[in-house]
């Protein structure tokens, strides 16, 4: 079959990205002031790369025979439904581009054509996609699609919604699809260095408490599942070799959950003395000085950790577990000192939190000091238990609104206007800093020694 898998994003002057927060998808639409649009359109031409599941799905139905075509919206819909020459379309769902899939998707269907709806916003929200005339995917799209001879015969034939909740190892599903998706464009994450990173993870699953908000466990799950070290290693020479890619990026939800796992990852790729640029997200819980060093020699370069707020009973009633601020700010330093960039990740109008306090949060981030900061606005979203909670007091009727940048919902010590200059306020305060410049230039140096060397 000829497949044409549709990436669809409204056209916008910053980043929106549909791989991150859980595969709902962010905005970052900073703010109002000049220097929020500056950094909008920095961190906009920075980093771009589709969701992991999107590569996976390609991957899948390559190894099934079929012709694939990714496309991120470069056609037009009025081209889309020209072309007669694609079986089946499948599109992306998020939360920040609803809207405009759900325009895409009412199009195709007045052409008739037969569109499946994959990703984790359609798998927890499927009702507008059904709506529209699409099919759901419930669940890891990679899933379904391994191994499957379906004919387009037996596309037609499936439910308005199908159940696919099968877990194959991580082991055994396909290499993701990226040469397809290379054909379309180049992902990058500047920050890591120059040319092509793509997207990878090593587990799936996260049984942290802060699922209250956190929407990674709706698709994935909050049972572990890991990839082996060798498996995942084979996977990144594999495309280091085809597509020259060093530059690797982790989508786990949680890297280093694993100890264990995660050091022999490490070793594995030592020993294996390719030199990977590695970024990872995880919890400062689960680094300490040695794994720290370890990271360090497999090549890790860039580390998200969530701070969220300095006050310990605003990250308690939220259900966040965090180490103590005295600990963070320790583990954080250690970091910087050995060679890897750290963004700590904060919060804006948790339930308890309020303007003044998030005050203190800044200026705690200020000494943290980190390489990077990122600063997004607390947001209940459709399908976790805190939206079950706020669902009354939601203020926003379009879904594609619901950005990290601002205020979804009737918060008790902030409105939407106050939410707006705590963002404005937040970055222009953290970045245009003497301390934090200086470190950033000490940072560029020192990533071009390390071109040089390498």
């Amino acid at each position: 079959m000829n497949i044409l898998i549709l990436d669809a994003y409204p056209k916008k002057s910053y980043r929106i990205s549909k791989d991150v927060n859980g595969g709902y998808g962010i905005a970052h639409n900073y703010g109002t002031t000049l220097f929020s649009k500056l950094l909008r359109l920095y961190v906009k031409y920075s980093i771009d790369f589709p969701p992991l599941y999107v590569a996976q799905v390609c991957g899948e139905l390559l190894n099934c025979g079929h012709n694939v075509t990714y496309c991120d919206t470069g056609k037009s819909i009025k081209e889309l439904k020209s072309e007669k020459k694609y079986d089946l379309y499948i599109i992306a769902s998020s939360i920040v581009c609803h809207e405009t899939e759900i325009e895409y998707l009412k199009e195709l269907k007045k052409e008739n054509k037969l569109v499946l709806v994959i990703g984790p916003f359609a798998t927890s929200n499927p009702e507008n996609y059904i709506k529209a005339g699409g099919i759901v995917i419930k669940g890891e799209p990679e899933m379904f699609f391994h191994k499957s001879k379906k004919k387009i015969s037996d596309f037609k034939k499936l439910p308005k919604i199908v159940q696919n909740f099968k877990s194959y190892e991580l082991d055994e599903l396909s290499f993701p699809g990226w040469k397809v998706i290379f054909k379309n464009y180049i992902p990058k994450v500047r920050f890591l260095g120059s040319g092509a990173t793509i997207n990878i993870n090593a587990s799936r699953g996260c049984p942290y408490s802060c699922f209250y908000y956190c929407v990674y466990p709706l698709q994935q799950g909050r049972k572990l599942r890991f990839k082996s070290p060798k498996r995942l290693l084979d996977e990144m020479i594999y495309f280091n070799k085809t597509l020259n890619v060093s530059n690797f990026i982790f989508r786990d939800p949680v890297f280093s959950i694993n100890r264990e796992h995660t050091k022999e990852i490490c070793k594995a790729i030592i020993k294996s003395k390719y030199r990977f640029r590695l970024a990872i997200e995880t919890h400062l819980i689960n680094i300490d000085e040695n794994l720290a060093i370890l990271l360090k020699k497999a090549g890790v370069k860039l580390i998200y950790v969530g701070v969220e707020s300095q006050d310990d009973d605003v990250r308690k009633n939220s259900k966040r577990a965090s180490e103590i601020n005295s600990i963070q700010i320790q583990k954080i330093n250690f970091l910087e000192k050995i060679g890897i960039n750290v963004k700590a990740m904060y919060i804006i109008g948790m339930p308890t939190d309020s303007p003044s306090n998030f005050l203190k949060t800044i200026n705690f981030a200020k000494k943290l000091n980190s390489s990077f900061a990122q600063f997004n606005v607390f947001t209940p979203y459709p399908g976790t238990p805190a939206y079950s909670e706020y669902k009354d007091i939601i203020t926003k009727k379009k879904y594609n609104e619901f950005t990290q940048c601002q205020l979804v919902f009737k918060h008790k010590n902030f409105k939407d206007n106050d939410i707006l200059k705590v963002l404005n306020y937040s970055y222009k305060s953290y970045y245009l800093r003497i301390s934090w410049i200086k470190k950033y230039i000490r940072n560029k140096i020192r990533e071009r020694i390390w071109t040089l060397i390498k």
